[in-house]
């Protein structure tokens, strides 16, 4: 059965696919219990509605080849013996199972099951990412060209992979305490902080269908390991922020990661003529459900820095409100206007 793992050699062709059995995968996360992660994959497979798999009977030419789609009852179709359930058993278990069935028929069968292409996997990701919510992974096929002949590689996804696919972690999430409940097994404990230091893809982990995936808010980070996390494969690409008031394109904004405040209001156009080019105000949503609101003075001249140039996060609101003389003659104005319209209506009755 040739479930792939995501590896810098096999992504490049290097090396051949492994067989699941073989999946034992040098994959044995910090922090997760030695016998959370069996040492053979293959037994731990449970086929489910949409698996397609391939099964052989050795030596019988009428049951060889058979290539079967697990239905939504969790059945297949056989010769001789009809309708058999297979959904909730291993790849091993379905051909015991079959072997039983055909015992009747023939003489002690060897009966093989592969896995030609897994069925999606269904995971849930909730805490510290953009976008918590169920999703539906793929494991995907390419054709990659060896020197000895064309392979199909298949990729099973991993716990970066969901992440990814839920827009990618926040600037305070936690990926040293990341927690993957599995059905059956109970909470995993997994740390991916090795991952982003060294890029060791054998931190990451292989998801199972059933996944739920919780990314907790860390305690505390310095900023440095901010700016680290902020960089990685697992931070989105973009981050939206609302620039309001006296600049040349307000509205909502999508920034690169890691765009500091100077950077944003010079992409939403700088400050009009009637701008306060002295303050703005910057309004964050923390993560625990409190606003934050505070007054920055703007230095454009500035590098990045907490007081005067931070780094904004999704969400923020910047306000940029009018400058004095601005406001001053907008008074004028509004007091103004009132009285010029009696006096022209005056002129026009006189």
């Amino acid at each position: 059965m040739r479930l792939i793992a995501l590896g810098i050699g096999v992504a490049l062709g290097l090396w051949p696919s492994p067989m699941l059995s073989e999946l034992a995968i040098a994959q044995s996360p910090s922090g997760l219990e030695q016998d959370s992660l069996p040492n053979n994959f293959a037994d731990r497979y449970v086929l489910g509605v949409g698996d397609q798999i391939k099964l052989d009977i050795f030596e019988i030419p009428e049951i060889q080849n058979i290539q079967q789609t697990v239905l939504v009852d969790g059945t297949i179709t056989l010769p001789w013996i009809g309708k058999v359930s297979v959904a909730g058993l291993t790849p091993q278990e379905t051909e015991q199972t079959v072997a039983n069935l055909y015992d009747s028929y023939l003489h002690n069968p060897l009966v093989t099951v592969d896995v030609l292409q897994p069925r999606p996997l269904q995971v849930g990701i909730v805490g510290e990412v953009k976008h918590p919510r169920g999703n539906t992974l793929r494991i995907g096929t390419e054709a990659v060209e060896s020197n000895i002949s064309q392979q199909r590689i298949r990729y099973w996804p991993t716990l970066t992979q969901a992440i990814q696919a839920a827009g990618g972690i926040t600037r305070l999430a936690n990926v040293r305490a990341i927690q993957v409940q599995r059905p059956s097994e109970g909470t995993i404990s997994i740390d991916l902080w090795k991952l982003i230091e060294s890029g060791d893809i054998e931190k990451d982990v292989l998801l199972r269908d059933g996944d739920q995936i919780l990314i907790p808010v860390a305690s505390e980070m310095t900023n440095e390991e901010i700016t680290q996390l902020s960089s990685s494969s697992l931070a989105p690409d973009a981050i939206t922020v609302n620039i309001v008031g006296q600049v040349t394109s307000p509205g909502s904004l999508q920034v690169p990661l890691n765009t500091s405040l100077n950077q944003a209001l010079l992409a939403a156009g700088g400050f009009t003529e009637r701008a306060d080019e002295q303050t703005v105000e910057l309004i964050r949503l923390n993560p625990n459900g409190s606003v934050t609101q505070r007054e920055i003075f703007v230095d454009l001249a500035q590098g990045i820095n907490e007081d005067s140039n931070p780094i904004l996060q999704e969400g923020d609101a910047v306000i940029i409100e009018r400058s004095t003389i601005a406001t001053a003659s907008d008074t004028v104005n509004q007091v103004s206007s009132p009285l010029l319209s009696i006096l022209g209506l005056l002129n026009f009755l006189f």
